[in-house]
């Protein structure tokens, strides 16, 4: 164990939570590219004075994305992917803006999803640094704009560099019991239209009207019985639009459609359930169509994923701190990494829940110890490839 390394990473813990602070007062939704960029100012202001080149990635409609490379990436080794997100779901104009905090935890709009997974890659990176280990080791960190809305514009950014890395490791937040991630659900979004004919409410019965809200009703009762809760399959109709008066038959409706699956093959059954369910009319006069608007495929626990886990099991217990491995329902980058075939861990960031709420928090006693963690995995992980690869049982 790197005696250095974790006194470094301990004796900065109050810098730690001064670059929270900063980050969580600087708004950053995903449709905010001056916020999102102003975050990528700080952290490239907090990384500046470590041996990474910054190429930013300019994007037009969105934040820019960073891409800091240690000196060693020179050397064309596969590398280390980090990856973390700058973008939260709170607009700027919302009521959660502020941070604080108590005796035992931190709040504020984004704190665990995830500006202190920002932190905790950032301090790993300083603290290697203390140490001239970014001379040695080639290790990659991108900070993403968009995760929040499905990285439309990172995802390609994000696979180009993890095709030339060893692994990737993913800075969402840990989970409460000390879980990190080993494996994701994947996701598919769905907008489900449906046409009828628009009328005078007053002249229609019952069993004549082609409304498109009673359709929509018919279909959302039969896509909610999709769930299947032994195969962990969920399908949620999360928002519908339709109508524009009580008097007024509705001529058009739409509903948000939202899955999670663990295999592929369950999200392929679910595709050909909802499109037979939109095929198929229970109003007459009524004609429906479904369309995908987003997804990302599951990041399997693979072998190369516990083999990971193992590496970061063994350093928690020389720390002696909590660690548990899960498959979690939520979608992150991690998904985009693992399509390229490497190993992937996420959740590394500090101990944390309620995001996307305005009871947003993490648990102060967990950033150090999480950014001991995984500097210790990483320097093992370096140790490894330098010693053939990352072909470890777990």
């Amino acid at each position: 164990m790197d005696q250095d390394l974790l006194l470094y990473l301990q004796a900065s813990e109050r810098e730690q939570f001064q670059l929270l602070q900063r980050l969580i007062l600087q708004t950053s939704s995903s449709a905010d590219k001056a916020g999102v960029d102003r975050v990528g100012a700080i952290l490239g202001e907090a990384l500046a004075d470590c041996d990474l080149e910054l190429t930013i990635d300019n994007v037009e409609s969105y934040g820019n994305n960073l891409v800091f490379q240690s000196a060693a990436c020179r050397s064309h080794q596969p590398h280390i992917l980090l990856v973390g997100h700058m973008d939260t779901v709170f607009p700027a104009d919302n009521n959660f803006t502020s941070y604080r905090e108590d005796d035992l935890k931190a709040y504020g709009p984004g704190v665990c999803d995830m500006k202190g997974g920002l932190v905790t890659a950032v301090y790993l990176l300083k603290a290697l640094q203390s140490r001239e280990l970014l001379r040695r080791i080639p290790i990659v960190l991108i900070c993403n704009s968009d995760e929040e809305i499905g990285s439309p514009n990172s995802a390609d950014l994000i696979k180009s560099f993890a095709e030339k890395s060893c692994c990737a490791l993913v800075f969402e937040c840990g989970g409460t019991a000390g879980e990190i991630v080993t494996g994701r659900k994947g996701k598919c979004g769905y907008r489900l239209e449906v046409h009828g004919k628009a009328g005078h409410a007053g002249f229609f019965n019952r069993s004549g009207k082609a409304s498109a809200i009673l359709e929509l009703a018919h279909k959302t009762i039969l896509l909610e019985q999709l769930n299947d809760a032994q195969k962990e399959m969920v399908l949620n109709v999360g928002r519908i639009e339709a109508g524009i008066a009580p008097n007024v038959v509705a001529e058009f409706g739409c509903a948000a459609i939202d899955t999670r699956f663990l295999t592929n093959e369950d999200g392929i059954f679910l595709k050909n359930s909802i499109e037979q369910i939109a095929a198929k009319s229970t109003i007459a006069g009524t004609t429906s169509s479904v369309t995908r608007t987003n997804s990302r495929v599951p990041m399997d626990e693979s072998q190369g994923n516990l083999a990971l886990y193992d590496i970061f099991r063994r350093q928690a217990a020389l720390l002696d701190i909590p660690l548990k491995r899960e498959i979690r329902s939520g979608v992150s980058d991690a998904n985009t990494a693992a399509e390229c075939g490497i190993p992937v861990i996420d959740g590394l960031g500090p101990i944390g829940e309620l995001d996307h709420s305005e009871d947003e928090y993490i648990v102060k006693g967990s950033l150090v110890p999480r950014c001991k963690l995984a500097t210790l995995a990483v320097l093992e992980i370096w140790e490894r490839q330098q010693q053939g690869g990352l072909e470890i049982q777990p």
